[in-house]
């Protein structure tokens, strides 16, 4: 296989590993954008208050203790924007129409509008309580022990190691494909990749795993706490989407990395035929007819015996 062959293996998994890069960097970009309406509709779980912001008489919540995010203070009223898209590094809000479907349904809302988007954060984690001015007792009884121990968890945790394993994710899938430009001229350079591969494959599965688990049971437990308050959660199915596609193209370029530090040498091998040539000019000693072996001469056979005729063995003298 030669140096076009030895291209096509390392162009697969070079192009699966950009692939996963980029999924990985649309991770990083949803929820951090209110002007970009597909940017703030990537998000891994978000709170569906329509109910609660437009008719405060289901949920009662008291009067004054409400402060939104935006400025805007609740003067004896209820004062909530009807979604809250939670992030990697923050998360956005506003207006827009109900979520239609089951609860935790994969499912984006129908049509939003994006008031704010919040200044991106490191180990950002969504906090109901601080966010919605919940205190004192009605916060005691709106969220339940399992909702606290859940939320605990998850500020302590979960939010650091999501933010800690998706930035290593990142830079290991950076590294990658600068050692893979290597793979292309030598299978040692492939061997390199794949090692580099293996890294992130791991810290990538890490990542969105820790994520799934989280955001799934966080939305299960706000929930079954908030339900009666009218406010619902619901997954981000575009977030999940590029998280577990990130992890495919990883899965998939580190097989096709291992495969071009085994095979596809880039070599041109010489046709059987040949090598039997050359093999059996080894023992042998051929030199061209001008060579030393040139120069002896016959004896001329009108000479043998000293007579002037032509040598005839079979004949006698007289």
């Amino acid at each position: 296989m030669g140096k076009a062959g030895r291209f096509v293996c390392v162009f697969i998994p070079m192009t699966l590993t950009i692939a996963s890069l980029v999924f990985q960097i649309m991770v990083g970009l949803g929820g951090t954008n209110a002007k970009n309406s597909y940017l703030s509709n990537i998000y891994f779980l978000q709170a569906n208050a329509t109910i609660a912001a437009h008719n405060s008489s289901l949920i009662n919540f008291p009067a004054n203790n409400m402060t939104d995010p935006a400025g805007k203070t609740a003067d004896g009223k209820i004062i909530l924007e009807n979604f809250y898209a939670i992030g990697l590094w923050g998360y956005c809000a506003g207006s827009g129409a109900n979520i239609t479907g089951s609860l935790l349904a994969l499912g984006q809302t129908s049509a939003q509008s994006v008031d704010f988007c919040t200044a991106k954060q490191l180990h950002f984690w969504f906090d109901p309580r601080t966010i919605w001015g919940f205190t004192g007792s009605f916060a005691n009884n709106m969220f339940t022990n399992d909702l606290n121990n859940a939320l605990n968890y998850y500020e302590q945790t979960a939010s650091k190691w999501i933010s800690t394993l998706f930035i290593l994710a990142v830079v290991s899938t950076a590294v990658e494909i600068l050692v893979g430009i290597g793979g292309l001229f030598s299978r040692l350079g492939s061997l390199f990749t794949t090692l580099a591969s293996l890294v992130t494959a791991i810290l990538l599965w890490s990542f969105t795993i820790l994520a799934t688990v989280t955001y799934v049971g966080l939305g299960s437990a706000f929930n079954v706490a908030l339900k009666n308050y009218g406010i619902t959660f619901y997954l981000g199915s575009t977030m999940f989407i590029y998280m577990w596609l990130a992890v495919a193209c990883s899965l998939v370029s580190g097989i096709f990395w291992a495969f071009s530090s085994c095979c596809c040498s880039g070599r041109s091998r010489e046709p059987a035929f040949k090598k039997g040539m050359m093999a059996e000019r080894t023992p042998y000693t051929y030199e061209s007819v001008d060579g030393p072996a040139a120069q002896y001469h016959a004896p001329p056979m009108n000479n043998v015996g000293g007579r002037p005729t032509a040598y005839e063995p079979f004949r006698h003298g007289n």
